[in-house]
């Protein structure tokens, strides 16, 4: 946790080398934003036609997080998430939409445990991050 699932068109939407780096840059933004181990940060793609939901817009963000943040933060969260995802692709503004719910931490584990709730994360989740230094 977090869950960030990018629904593109199709396979052939977003390059691979393009997928990495939206990939790094969540990873980037998410950890920037929030402090959290870079290790929580999940990001898959998924084609639109193998996805359960429908969208208006073609390519999407649909993000996982752990409650407990404030509104704003959540909602500059996910606008520089955007910002990254059309800087890297190139996809049009009005073709990205997007959205993060949130779930308690106590119901999601990481590394087979329970995630603390956010900011209160010791230094063992920061163990085996080797990026945590950055």
């Amino acid at each position: 946790m977090p869950f960030y699932k990018c629904i593109v068109p199709d396979k052939e939407s977003i390059p691979f080398e393009q997928r990495q780096a939206v990939a790094t840059a969540f990873t980037d933004v998410h950890c920037g934003s929030t402090n959290a181990p870079r290790s929580f940060v999940h990001v898959a793609f998924y084609d639109s036609a193998e996805y359960d939901d429908d969208f208006a817009e073609p390519y999407y963000i649909d993000g996982g997080n752990r409650a407990g943040r404030p509104v704003e933060q959540r909602e500059q969260l996910l606008t520089d998430l955007k910002a990254a995802f059309l800087r890297i692709t190139g996809v049009p503004v009005d073709q990205l939409g997007g959205r993060i719910t949130e779930g308690p931490a106590s119901h999601t584990m990481e590394g087979g445990m329970v995630l603390p709730e956010p900011g209160q994360e010791g230094p063992e989740w920061y163990e085996h991050d080797s990026r945590a230094a950055d």
